[in-house]
C-alpha cells in the first residue's frame, strides 16, 4: 500500500477510535487531529526527501554510466583507427614486398635469358660457316628456339601479374622454359660442332 493510503488509513483509525470513546470535547478531538495530521504531513515530507535523494543518486549514477560509455566508445574508436593504420601499413609492406620478389624473379630470368642469347649467337656464327647438309637440321633448331625464346619471355613476363601464393609455380615454369632453350641451344651446338 502507498505511503499516502497509509497515511490517510492511519487517520481514519484514529478518527474511528476517537469516535468510539465518544469524546465530546470538540477542542481535544481538534488537537488530536491537528496531531495526527502533522505526524502525516512530516511522514510524507520524510518519504518525499528520501524519495528525491534516490531520483538525485539515480540521475547521478546515469550521467556517470554515460560518461563511462562516451569514454569506451572513444576508446573503441581509436583502437579501431589504429587497427586499420596497422592493417594498412601491412598490406602496402606486402605490396613492396611482392613488387620486389616480382622483379627479383624477373631480373633472375633475364640474366639466364641473357646468357642463353650469348650462346646463341656464337652458335648462330658458327651454323653459318657449317655444310649444306646440316643446314636444313640447323634452320630448323634455330626456329624451334627462337619460338622457345617468346616462351621465355611469356614466362618472365607472368612475373607481372603473379600472385603471392603463384610466384612459386610461375618460378617453375619459368625454370622449364629455360631448360628447354638450354637443351635447345646444346641440340644445336651438336649439329653445329
Amino acid at each position: 500500500m502507498p505511503i499516502r493510503e497509509r497515511i490517510w488509513a492511519g487517520v481514519l483509525v484514529s478518527l474511528v477510535l476517537s469516535g468510539v470513546t465518544a469524546c465530546n470535547d470538540d477542542q481535544e478531538q481538534a488537537a488530536k487531529m491537528a496531531e495526527v495530521q502533522r505526524i502525516a504531513d512530516e511522514k510524507l515530507k520524510k518519504s518525499e526527501q528520501a524519495a528525491a535523494e534516490k531520483v538525485k543518486g539515480l540521475e547521478k549514477q546515469i550521467e556517470e554510466l554515460k560518461t563511462e560509455a562516451a569514454r569506451l566508445k572513444s576508446e573503441a574508436e581509436q583502437a579501431l583507427g589504429k587497427a586499420q593504420a596497422n592493417s594498412e601499413e601491412q598490406a602496402k609492406a606486402a605490396e613492396v614486398a611482392l613488387t620486389k620478389a616480382r622483379e627479383a624473379y624477373r631480373a633472375e630470368g633475364r640474366a639466364e635469358l641473357t646468357a642463353l642469347n650469348k650462346q646463341l649467337a656464337e652458335l648462330s656464327a658458327k651454323a653459318g660457316k657449317a655444310p649444306a647438309k646440316a643446314k636444313p637440321a640447323i634452320q630448323k633448331t634455330m626456329k624451334d628456339i627462337a619460338k622457345q625464346q617468346q616462351e621465355v619471355g611469356k614466362a618472365i613476363a607472368a612475373f607481372d601479374k603473379a600472385a603471392v601464393d603463384e610466384l612459386g609455380t610461375t618460378k617453375a615454369k619459368l625454370v622449364q622454359a629455360l631448360a628447354k632453350m638450354k637443351g635447345l641451344i646444346a641440340t644445336l651446338k651438336a649439329k653445329v660442332g
